[in-house]
């Protein structure tokens, strides 16, 4: 099963893509399922409405911030607005029975220009919200080759499982970078699962343009 587990809509406030827009252009991607990642405390209100609209799968999660960098989040509804530090963050998640991702992990040392801040395998291996998740996301839709590799080394030295998200703002990100399941997910439980037992892989689809430094708005 193809999904992509990284986007946002308008509902996120820096997005254009609407709700309306999601579905079909999931489906326009070749995608068996997508997840609504909106940043903030709450996963995805309009998840389940799509999803009995459209009759497609759609489940809801969120991006969370933290001191240590974003993390996608999958299997509870909410948590506190008072946690802030990823250490916190992930244990509620964990004790609530949820799964945590670190969303694009190393985005502040290769920015969307020519300029890139130097990090080794060995100190990226370091990064303390790696020692916290249950996955990473290695394969993101604004993300450089050069970070891609970094994130590919440093899952594969920590054994950490990887993930793939459009990270979409835009229609035509949606499903340009992907996770494949090896088994069909019915629910946000069957989601969260998969994840936590690692019955997946990761894969990029985007074309050459896409993944220079000027991204999507070459």
């Amino acid at each position: 099963m193809i999904l992509d587990l990284h986007i946002h809509t308008t509902i996120s406030g820096d997005s254009i893509i609407t709700p309306q827009m999601l579905v079909p252009a999931a489906i326009n991607a070749g995608l068996d399922g997508v997840c609504i990642t909106e940043h903030g405390i709450e996963k995805s209100r309009i998840a389940e409405k799509l999803a009995k609209e459209f009759d497609f799968p759609v489940f809801g999660g969120m991006e969370a911030s933290t001191e240590l960098g974003d993390i996608l989040i999958f299997g509870i509804d909410s948590y506190p607005r008072v946690i802030y530090k990823a250490t916190e963050l992930v244990e509620f998640v964990k004790e609530a029975g949820g799964v945590t991702i670190a969303a694009h992990p190393f985005r502040s040392n290769f920015g969307r220009s020519t300029y890139k801040k130097s990090l080794t395998v060995d100190a990226a291996c370091e990064s303390k919200i790696l020692q916290l998740v249950d996955a990473m996301e290695t394969f993101n839709g604004w993300s450089t080759e050069e970070e891609v590799t970094l994130c590919q080394e440093v899952s594969n030295t920590l054994g950490l499982n990887s993930t793939g998200g459009s990270d979409a703002h835009i229609p035509k990100q949606v499903g340009c970078c992907v996770t494949i399941f090896e088994n069909q997910i019915e629910n946000e439980a069957e989601l969260v699962a998969a994840l936590k037992r690692g019955e997946f892989i990761a894969q990029d689809r985007r074309i050459a343009e896409h993944k220079g430094p000027a991204n999507w708005f070459s």
